[in-house]
């Protein structure tokens, strides 16, 4: 006879803790057994969305279960732990959190519970994409050894790969998260911006990029980033950055500060594909004089 599945209470079913949810809750991974969101109104979103578990207005109001996960933002983990302290009053579940950033000894509050974290490297932004795409990300596991080992098993009956950190590699290995990740939406929107002050529409700058932009990604992961570099600083084309820059100078600020940032990391990029000299002090100086 199969054994139960562990029960999972999940404080803070925002779109991670309803994608993982549903997930577990189709597969047979977990129960689910209460979800307790800000608002009654959000909880009973969540609800219907994962299709299981009791909507609970407080934490204190949550049914006992083999596992709980704090998914509320980074900012209220901590305080998030400290409530749940003292609901667990000394029981021995396992208390997980999904922040990147974070290590699982901010739960410490909630021992002698078993306390991890598990941060999925994936984006999401839509919990109904998620549970199509979710399979094949890769989920950082760390903390106590009986909880990762846990954790391990509950992602890999979803499709997820594993990588295990300890606590002085988590701020760092989020970091690097954030500037592929986040960062490419925030230089998308940026290049929008521009597309927008050429009079160019929305909806067709985002037509015209897809391709490119999905091309660029898979290069760059097909053959590293120096080989992937393509356009006029791999070039060695100083005139084109120069005229570029001026044009920005119009548009927005920021904008271009962010092209002569970008513009003096891909200086060092191209030298690594032989770049010569004598363009990369043409292209450091067009790019130097923009900033001053």
């Amino acid at each position: 006879m199969q054994a139960a599945a562990p029960t999972l209470n999940i404080i803070g079913a925002g779109r991670l803790g309803r994608t993982l949810a549903r997930l577990w809750s189709e597969r047979g991974v977990f129960t689910i057994a209460g979800l307790c969101n800000r608002s009654n109104e959000s909880t009973a979103s969540a609800r219907e969305f994962i299709g299981a578990g009791k909507i609970c207005g407080h934490i204190a109001d949550l049914p006992d279960a083999d596992c709980w996960l704090i998914a509320t933002g980074d900012a209220d983990i901590a305080a998030t732990a400290l409530l749940l302290a003292r609901r667990l009053d000394g029981q021995r579940p396992l208390v997980f959190h999904c922040s990147g950033a974070l290590p699982a000894s901010v739960l410490e509050p909630c021992r002698p519970a078993t306390l991890a974290s598990a941060h999925p490297v994936h984006s999401f932004a839509e919990p109904q994409h998620s549970l199509e795409a979710f399979a094949g990300s890769t989920v950082t596991l760390e903390g106590d050894d009986e909880g990762r080992a846990l954790l391990g098993r509950a992602f890999s009956a979803v499709g997820c790969e594993l990588l295990t950190l300890n606590p002085q590699q988590k701020v760092l290995y989020h970091t690097g998260s954030v500037m592929a990740c986040n960062y490419l939406t925030v230089l998308l929107d940026q290049s929008l911006k521009v597309f927008a002050a050429a009079g160019i529409a929305e909806s067709s700058a985002r037509k015209l990029l897809e391709p490119i932009v999905t091309q660029t990604v898979r290069n760059n992961f097909a053959l590293g980033p120096a080989r992937a570099l393509t356009g006029p600083i791999a070039r060695g084309d100083g005139e084109t950055v120069a005229r570029q820059l001026h044009a920005l100078a119009q548009v927005d600020e920021k904008i271009l500060n962010s092209y002569r940032t970008l513009g003096q990391a891909g200086v060092e990029l191209a030298k690594k594909s032989g770049l010569d000299e004598k363009q990369v002090r043409q292209l450091e100086s067009i790019l130097r004089e923009q900033a001053q």
